[in-house]
């Protein structure tokens, strides 16, 4: 597993939690270049640490608790539950208070302590490191090279960072004037609180949402921010049961049209707030929204110059600090593919785009060794996999690939589901 997050622990804790229940599970090893948890805890970037988890912190790392293990189903879930997040609040003597107050979500430094006690408590094995290198070996297994230059040898590997920032044209790599969703958090303090700014924040999603609510709160109170949004206007975030469930319960997800699959990840996931960002906004003052598109960034020394396209209209705006907060490069792996997985890769997506070739386990239709992507599986898959909704079944799709069950029944309606999409 590349990646010492939510979906790596909750892997390695199904891993341990299947040799448990007598079957024979894979080693999982994780590598990570930080600390387990790291980029939650508000040391390394990406949050602050203070933010409010986004999913309910029931959806922990064994949520669904899935029958996905045949006869062997029961046991699974009952070793799972030891990770619950439940049982990690009954250990430290505060489950009643969290009921009594309501089922409060936790923030990201509380969600990245409880991910590290997973992590211990599944004695999940973890390789402190950068991986530089994937190539297949002679033995038609993944060769993953590290920045030091030791080498893993992997019957799969699962991917599941991030990935850089996206950045917009002309933004540079290290100005302490342009940001991003990950460098804000770490830059956020140094910022002049004692006269008024005009700030930019480029981008619609939940990464802007919180740099926009942290940036109100922070900033001198006559200071504007500006959030500019390609869609014109900010969306809320879909919260129906109909649309939650398609998070937990994915399996009539691939019957559906591809057009109505990707409207779906649209309004409830990818340039939406949620509900509770959109509600803390609703009572602030300090912002506004303008409709265009990011075209270029000019950083200078006292300003930067953000050239924003709308139609066929484009204007230059000077601004005193700018954050590009669009998101993060899902396909960031390709550039650690070499000549021969690259080719191979290459070939099993047939000339079309990654997102529309994930396979049931979550990996590359057709690549072997198989290379699991859950952060581009929503598209086929279940809108679920790329974020944290459904962990418990994300670590069952992708373990499945690696053990056998005895009984079957279990992928029948799975694959006849996906048969007919």
């Amino acid at each position: 597993m590349v990646g010492a997050g939510p979906k790596g622990i909750a892997i390695a804790a199904k891993a341990r939690a299947l040799a448990a229940a007598g079957l024979r599970a894979p080693r999982v090893v994780l590598v990570d270049r930080g600390e387990v948890a790291g980029n939650w805890s508000g040391r390394q970037g990406y949050t602050s640490g203070l933010l409010p988890l986004g999913t309910p912190p029931e959806k922990d790392v064994g949520y669904p608790y899935a029958a996905s293990w045949g006869d062997a189903s029961a046991d699974v879930v009952v070793a799972m539950a030891e990770y619950s997040w439940q049982r990690h609040l009954i250990r430290h003597g505060v489950y009643s208070d969290w009921v009594d107050r309501g089922r409060t979500r936790p923030t990201h430094r509380q969600w990245s302590v409880y991910l590290r006690e997973v992590a211990e408590a599944a004695e999940a094995e973890i390789v402190c490191g950068v991986v530089t290198g994937l190539e297949v070996a002679g033995d038609g297994r993944w060769e993953v090279t590290l920045e030091a230059g030791d080498t893993i040898a992997a019957d799969g590997v699962v991917m599941t960072g991030a990935g850089p920032a996206i950045t917009v044209p002309g933004q540079p790599r290290d100005h302490s004037r342009v940001l991003d969703g990950r460098t804000y958090w770490l830059a956020a303090g140094k910022l002049d609180r004692t006269r008024a700014l005009n700030v930019c924040v480029i981008g619609s999603g939940e990464t802007a949402a919180s740099v926009v609510i942290d940036l109100v709160q922070r900033c001198h109170k006559r200071s504007m921010i500006d959030v500019l949004t390609a869609r014109g206007v900010l969306y809320s975030r879909g919260e129906s049961y109909d649309e939650n469930r398609f998070y937990s319960d994915p399996g009539q997800w691939p019957l559906l049209a591809e057009a109505h699959r990707r409207e779906f990840l649209q309004r409830t996931d990818r340039g939406v707030f949620s509900l509770a960002a959109e509600a803390a906004l609703n009572q602030a003052r300090g912002f506004r929204t303008l409709a265009g598109r990011a075209a270029a960034v000019e950083a200078r020394e006292h300003d930067v110059i953000v050239t924003i396209a709308y139609g066929d209209e484009r204007e230059r705006v000077a601004y005193d600090a700018v954050v590009a907060a669009i998101g993060f490069d899902g396909r960031w792996f390709e550039t650690l593919l070499g000549a021969d997985a690259s080719a191979r890769y290459r070939d099993a997506l047939g000339g079309g785009e990654p997102e529309r070739v994930i396979a049931a386990d979550l990996s590359v239709s057709g690549l072997t060794p198989p290379l699991h992507l859950p952060v581009m599986a929503g598209l086929a898959q279940g809108p679920g996999f790329p974020n944290l909704s459904c962990l418990g079944l994300l670590s069952d799709r992708i373990l499945r690939r690696h053990v056998a069950v005895k009984d079957a029944a279990a992928l029948i309606s799975e694959r006849k589901g996906e048969e007919r999409a």
